[in-house]
């Protein structure tokens, strides 16, 4: 009895330091699968090579015409900011409200994040980045506008929400669409336009509207139509005050000083500086006007209405 506990006992030591000396020991052979199939069954890989597909790829290339879910974008206004007429929306998306507590410190939190460094905490175009503080010093060329500026608080409130989505003044301000999905740029632009009611009564939620000009309206009439739907006086004084381009108030027949020389400003160099901005930059001007779309019947009423300005 005792020599068969005896051996009892060795058995166990033996397997015990078997088991113990097993562990972080190095092997050649593979380990023993008991049941192979989950390693050996035939699966395909991102990124690896296909022997299935006839283009020797694994990954395929969606078909033509497929979203993926939670893509579709079939709200203009939702995803792009637009109204049923074309033009920037006046109203927020269905189901978003100045009331809902939780979307507007959302905002506030995404304003703090991407759109304070620029436009300041405290909306009025004085962050850190546009004053230059911080170690560099540096200060941006096209200073950021405060949210208090009359144009910002008549600006259709999708069209806050597009400049977000597509950025503006030739990529002074970049797209922030790949950082901010489309809820939270509502949620930014509706915490501005709440903060901008708070602070003038007169402000509306969705901004002034753009009442364009009929067919039969002289050109200049078209001219200024476009003039405010283009938000040219964003950049564009009408008062001969310095913004970021020059100002408008008599600038036909006027000469301009640019990096390719004195340039009287006439019908041919307008229609250059719409068609190509950046042809000759006005001297103390940053090169931040970018190319707008228009037609030529369209540029010579925006011309027809420059003249206007004295």
């Amino acid at each position: 009895m005792k020599k068969t506990i005896a051996l009892l006992l060795s058995a166990v030591a033996v397997v015990g330091v078997a088991g113990a000396g097993c562990r972080g020991w190095e092997s050649e052979k593979p380990p023993v699968h008991l049941n192979p199939n989950m390693d050996t069954q035939e699966k395909g890989k991102a990124y690896r090579a296909s022997t299935f597909f006839a283009d020797g790829r694994m990954m395929r290339t969606p078909p033509a015409g497929t979203v993926a879910q939670g893509y579709l974008q079939a709200d203009d206004v939702r995803s792009e900011g637009i109204g049923p007429d074309g033009t920037p929306a006046t109203t927020q998306p269905e189901g978003m409200t100045f009331d809902d507590a939780a979307l507007l410190a959302r905002g506030a939190e995404r304003y703090g994040i991407y759109c304070a460094p620029c436009h300041g905490a405290n909306h009025d175009g004085k962050g850190p980045a546009a004053i230059g503080a911080g170690p560099s010093g540096a200060k941006l060329q096209v200073p950021p506008p405060a949210f208090t500026d009359a144009r910002l608080k008549t600006m259709p409130i999708g069209q806050i929400y597009q400049a977000i989505k597509n950025g503006v003044n030739q990529g002074n301000m970049g797209s922030y669409a790949g950082q901010i999905p489309e809820d939270d740029r509502w949620a930014i632009a509706l915490h501005v336009r709440k903060w901008q009611m708070g602070q003038d009564p007169s402000v509306t939620v969705g901004g002034q509207a753009i009442v364009l000009a009929a067919a039969n309206d002289p050109p200049e009439k078209k001219g200024e139509s476009l003039f405010k739907l283009k938000a040219c006086a964003g950049c564009h004084s009408l008062d001969g005050s310095r913004l970021v381009g020059p100002s408008m108030k008599g600038l036909v027949g006027r000469t301009e000083k640019t990096d390719k020389g004195d340039v009287v400003a006439d019908d041919a160099y307008l229609i250059e500086s719409i068609k190509a901005p950046t042809a000759k930059i006005v001297a103390d001007y940053p090169p931040a006007m970018p190319v707008i779309p228009l037609s030529d019947d369209e540029i010579a009423s925006l011309i027809a209405y420059i003249k206007t300005i004295q």
